[in-house]
């Protein structure tokens, strides 16, 4: 399964609340445990300048009953619970908490405690996913009372670019929903290409770059049909091809036309490196999207490597290429 331990970082806010059903959801699909962190300021990284001991002492019980309160609610779910209350500052315990344990997803609402701002997160939101290097769920939250229990993914849609790495994140989806009522769209966008200029494009450049445009619309038919097929089994699969300059707008408006309850994406795409957090299509999507974004780090190393051997990550398969080419990909 993808995931094997799941970090549900929470500030008691109830904000951050809203991150607790996409966790669990996430945890039965995947049989996952789910690990509850609450990071308390230490009285020397604390706002005031003199914190009370007893009334520090007093918080930290007030937080572990609550902590306790929900884990209770997740164990009745069948998922195992670890609650952890650590003190520093949050970002950094955070990130260490996930290396400490050996974190493989975190879910995070993009604001907390300090309620929802102008920006695209909240200061310890966008540290932990710069800094955690692990793959995450954003969940935007709307400041409404969540229910209790799991959430319900009907629709999901994956961007694809035909890269390794988004045939990747197919197959974890599609494991995670293996045996659910579940729809899953594959988006794939075809860029125009930009042709930057003082002067408008001629006829032939034009021609040029419908053509060019055209070839890529016929390939990314074929390979959006042909990963479908192999994904259908028991999950219905919908590929959608769509032509457009701009792709992470479309990726989030087509996700909000067709009322989906989850995008899921690698985090670089096949134009970026995995030197940045997330590639420039991802990390837009994140901020634009009003709906939970499941983002998945890079391949691990030893995936990497056999790929670049011209192994196969997922079940996958292209039957009209040559092992050649294959390699080549």
């Amino acid at each position: 399964m993808p995931f094997k331990h799941i970090l549900l970082p929470l500030d008691s806010s109830s904000l951050a609340e809203e991150a607790v059903a996409h966790a669990i959801t996430l945890a039965r699909s995947s049989g996952a445990d789910i690990h509850l962190l609450h990071v308390q300021k230490s009285p020397s990284h604390s706002d005031e300048h003199c914190t009370d001991p007893v009334e520090w002492r007093l918080r930290r019980a007030e937080l572990r009953s609550y902590l306790k309160g929900l884990a209770d609610q997740i164990a009745e779910q069948k998922i195992e619970v670890t609650l952890s209350i650590v003190e520093g500052r949050p970002a950094e315990q955070i990130v260490e908490y996930c290396e400490e344990h050996d974190i493989d997803l975190i879910v995070i609402t993009a604001f907390g405690k300090g309620g929802i701002s102008r920006f695209d997160f909240g200061s310890t939101a966008q540290k932990v996913l710069s800094g955690s290097g692990r793959s995450f769920m954003v969940v935007r939250p709307v400041g409404t009372p969540v229910g209790e229990g799991e959430t319900d993914y009907q629709r999901i849609l994956i961007s694809m670019d035909g890269s390794p790495r988004s045939e990747w994140v197919a197959c974890q989806i599609a494991t995670l929903m293996r045996g659910q009522k579940v729809e899953i769209i594959l988006l794939q966008v075809i860029a125009i290409p930009e042709m930057p200029r003082r002067m408008p494009i001629t006829k032939e450049e034009h021609a040029t770059r419908e053509k060019f445009v055209e070839c890529n619309r016929r390939a990314a038919e074929a390979y959006l049909e042909e990963i479908a097929r192999q994904l259908r089994n028991g999950i219905k699969v919908t590929p959608q091809l769509q032509i457009a300059q701009n792709i992470a707008e479309h990726i989030y408006a087509t996700a909000a036309r067709e009322k989906v309850d989850l995008i899921a994406m690698s985090a670089h795409d096949w134009q970026s490196g995995a030197q940045q957090v997330t590639g420039t299509v991802c990390h837009t999507v994140m901020c634009q999207s009003d709906l939970p974004v499941l983002v998945f780090q890079d391949l691990p190393e030893a995936q990497l490597q056999a790929l670049r051997t011209g192994a196969h990550i997922c079940e996958i398969r292209h039957p009209t290429l040559s092992n050649d080419s294959s390699a080549q990909q």
